[in-house]
């Protein structure tokens, strides 16, 4: 199975090729904590890529587009969003931009964030979600895979029967030109911020509160 890359609003795609390899090869599990379930679907994903002549990175390292800016917590200060961030997955491959992939069990995660940034840059952006509620608008460029998993209480475990055969797929739409220029903007100025907090002097010892 050979996958052409086609236009970079082309998540929508991947997510329905996704979907059918996970269907066609019967993919399911039962009884997995939740960091089981979570290995389990990457290793799904991961397998999906390789069957499309494609390389996986775990935990591979993504900038969001707009400057995190300072935040106050008592006497310490944090930046919002945090300067550099981790994709569950990137997916490499010949002659078309990477792949972001993110697979997260709630709508409570940065994930949201992270993929919305990389499609914006041009980047197919998949969220895988599992189990939970979905609430959350899925952004332009991003294209969602839902896996309605069941769980047991006392102790927790996740299973899944079988890949729905329909609604499993929601697309937020293409990016826009106007939204990718402006993007392509403010990522620059965030470059730009991030050299020149770089340059500012360190600051001397922990502070302590008092």
């Amino acid at each position: 199975m050979v996958l052409e890359p086609t236009a970079t609003d082309e998540a929508e795609s991947l997510a329905t090729a996704l979907h059918a390899y996970l269907s066609e090869s019967g993919f399911s599990f039962t009884g997995l904590t939740g960091k089981e379930t979570t290995q389990t679907i990457t290793l799904a994903v991961a397998g999906w890529a390789k069957a499309a002549g494609w390389r996986s990175r775990a935990e591979t390292p993504m900038r969001y587009i707009d400057p995190p800016r300072p935040i106050s917590w008592g006497c310490r200060v944090h930046w919002s969003p945090p300067w550099s961030a981790y994709l569950d997955l990137r997916l490499l491959r010949k002659g078309g931009p990477p792949i972001a992939v993110e697979i997260d069990r709630e709508d409570d995660s940065t994930a949201v964030e992270k993929l919305r940034d990389e499609a914006l840059r041009g980047r197919p952006a998949v969220w895988l979600r599992w189990h939970g509620a979905l609430r959350t608008e899925v952004p332009a460029g991003v294209a969602r895979l839902h896996l309605p998993t069941r769980s047991t209480k006392s102790p927790t475990r996740y299973s899944l029967a079988r890949v729905p055969d329909e609604g499993a797929i929601v697309f937020g739409g293409p990016v826009s030109p106007e939204a990718r220029a402006d993007a392509e903007r403010r990522d620059k100025q965030r470059v730009e911020e991030e050299e020149r907090v770089a340059a500012l002097p360190r600051q001397p010892g922990p502070i302590r509160c008092y």
